[in-house]
């Protein structure tokens, strides 16, 4: 009967350990797997463990999401056009 009380308290510890990676399964979440490996690797510590819970029960914002994209691809697009300007401005100067 202890052994089986023993082995009810450890699978009872695992699932509260792996809380954070199970809810973030649960909701769906895209980066499910960048939780788990957060919550298994450090979340021996109390705070990774809490730093895993609250990322997984945070929801994804949508709009953060798109203005972070907008942000990436303008700066993606401002080294481009310098890029090209600066080329262009050197061969233009060098056929004059």
């Amino acid at each position: 009967m202890l052994k089986l009380l023993e082995a009810v308290a450890y699978l009872a510890a695992l699932l509260l350990y792996l809380a954070p990676a199970i809810i973030a399964d649960m909701r769906k979440r895209e980066d499910a797997l960048a939780i788990t490996v957060v919550n298994v690797l450090l979340g021996w510590t109390v705070v990774g463990w809490v730093a895993a819970l609250v990322w997984a029960r945070h929801p994804v914002s949508e709009r953060r999401l798109t203005r972070a994209a907008k942000r990436t691809r303008r700066a993606i697009a401002r080294v481009t056009i310098g890029a090209i300007v600066a080329r262009a401005r050197a061969s233009g100067s060098g056929g004059r």
